[in-house]
């Protein structure tokens, strides 16, 4: 049996990952910065602060990298690499995302910095590019179109994708030896943010007025352009509009 540790156990995709690797049988362990409670399944690490990651990645055959930080993403997987430190029987998964080599977003570039850190180390790894989760489109369009009036540039182009088509990806990458290679999984269809804002109205009832908010730059060139589009569709996910009828109706 595979010893297995997961970063970023405690965040939605960490946590449906865990969902499946308990269905599948596997046992695993869940870095987090405490461990109030005594978990067995939690390890105590901090790859923020640099604690505790050296003993917390020991005698692990796969890692699960899927802790990350807006600002920091690089310091945390550089801290986990040199945890992991020349330690080469272990396979390290990466989640990132679709896009990032093409678009000059300051996250963006942080994951591509940790990619190419991953690369030149010298553990095996996976790197696997994701799509925007179907989560975090229906969080901005909460927050951006809270009120009866709402903001919204609508001519980004994206391709939603479920959560639990890129956990079911990431366990069945956990079943390969490592290759040393990046691959990419994006959702059914590519749509602009006005259809989907429409389809996401639509289904949970909110009727808004919304004001585009424009973009410049070529910020605005790649996400209206389709960098963050990929042509490795998953025909298994679920489509948004599933995805949005599951939520709000059940």
């Amino acid at each position: 049996m595979k010893n297995i540790l997961i970063t970023g156990g405690t965040g939605n995709l960490g946590k449906v990952l865990s969902n499946v690797l308990k269905e599948k049988g596997f046992s695993f362990a869940v870095a987090s910065r405490s461990n109030k409670e005594n978990s067995p399944q939690k390890v105590v690490m901090d790859l923020l602060e640099n604690k505790c990651v050296a003993e917390a990645v020991k005698g692990r055959d796969i890692i699960f990298h899927l802790a990350t930080d807006l600002k920091k993403d690089t310091v945390l997987t550089q801290n986990l690499l040199n945890g992991i430190g020349e330690n080469r029987n272990i396979h390290l998964i990466y989640i990132s995302i679709v896009g990032i080599d093409k678009t000059p977003f300051n996250y963006y570039q942080q994951k591509l910095e940790s990619e190419n850190k991953i690369k030149a180390s010298g553990i095996p790894y996976t790197i696997l590019r994701a799509t925007q989760f179907h989560d975090f489109i229906d969080q901005i369009f909460s927050t951006l179109l809270k009120y009866r009036i709402g903001v919204l540039p609508k001519k980004v182009m994206v391709q939603p994708i479920d959560i639990e088509t890129v956990a079911r990806s990431l366990y069945e990458i956990s079943l390969q030896s490592p290759e040393n290679k990046t691959f990419e999984i994006g959702g059914l269809q590519a749509f602009s943010f006005d259809e989907l804002a429409k389809e996401w109205m639509n289904t949970s009832g909110k009727k808004r007025w919304i004001i585009n908010l424009p973009l410049f730059g070529k910020l605005a060139k790649a996400f209206f352009g389709g960098a963050l589009l990929t042509n490795k569709i998953e025909t298994s996910a679920l489509s948004w509009k599933n995805w949005l009828q599951k939520k709000y109706n059940g």
